[in-house]
């Protein structure tokens, strides 16, 4: 089983919908896969058209098991769901001793082949937990100046957290909101690329039907599984990799 994280500290840059796109891709193949959502607004739960719920809560502060507090999302795939009470959560774990571990702990012992985490954008002792779980970190970013500082952010804090004993087992920069007509875009990629090689992930397209999906409670392998988004395009000889090339990716990481 690998536990991987979605983070970037800099909101706004594709990353829940990174996180569901990926975990129904995954549950489609056949991998038993559930997606936790660390984050207060509780977007998991309602982008899939289910009700935001406190599974998060219930599983640290009440101490629930974690067979009780998941919910089905689709086939293979579960999710536990977040929504305000998540604040409390943060108090709890901030309150126990080997807080950083918590999670952790709970998800090593869980029947699953992946477990995707969402994290807030918010850097607090939730977002270490997360962090401190993963096996692997998937960045998502838009290519704008901000974001791509937003990068540099987890970076260091996963320096911090490496220093505390925990191994990273590797990180991935995905680009997201692909537009190669916009100068920045192509600064930004190709600085990107420049720094961290291989890690650079091939970016996703820029399509309006993703911000759609989630008003249809929808992923978008349901709702355009043919998208830009989902397959990439050819535009020239330039060919971008979309969701479907990217959960390859995951793959090679889940089974390595």
């Amino acid at each position: 089983m690998k536990i991987i994280a979605f983070a970037n500290q800099k909101g706004g840059v594709g990353k829940t919908t990174t996180a569901i796109t990926l975990a129904d891709g995954l549950a489609r193949q056949g991998y038993r896969t559930l997606l936790v959502d660390l984050d207060p607004q509780g977007h998991v739960a309602f982008a899939l058209g289910m009700q935001k719920e406190p599974g998060l809560y219930q599983l640290i502060c009440a101490n629930q098991p974690l067979a009780k507090v998941v919910r089905v999302a689709r086939p293979n795939l579960d999710i536990l769901p977040s929504d305000k009470h998540t604040e409390q959560v943060k108090r709890q774990i901030t309150l126990s001793d080997f807080r950083e571990g918590i999670l952790n702990d709970i998800l090593r012992r869980s029947k699953y082949d992946a477990v995707l985490l969402d994290l807030a954008p918010s850097m607090d002792v939730l977002h270490i937990n997360g962090l401190f779980a993963s096996d692997w970190v998937v960045i998502p970013t838009r290519l704008d100046a901000m974001a791509v500082d937003g990068v540099k952010e987890i970076l260091r804090t996963m320096g911090e957290i490496g220093g505390r004993g925990h191994t990273f087992q590797g990180y991935s920069i995905l680009p997201t909101f692909f537009d190669r007509t916009t100068r920045e875009t192509l600064i930004q990629f190709k600085e990107l690329a420049k720094v961290f090689g291989n890690r650079v992930w091939p970016p996703i397209p820029q399509d309006t039907r993703l911000r759609e999906t989630s008003a249809f409670g929808k992923t978008l392998w349901e709702y355009a599984a043919s998208s830009h988004a989902a397959t990439g395009y050819r535009e020239g000889k330039q060919y971008l990799g979309g969701y479907r090339q990217i959960i390859q990716r995951i793959v090679e990481v889940i089974d390595a």
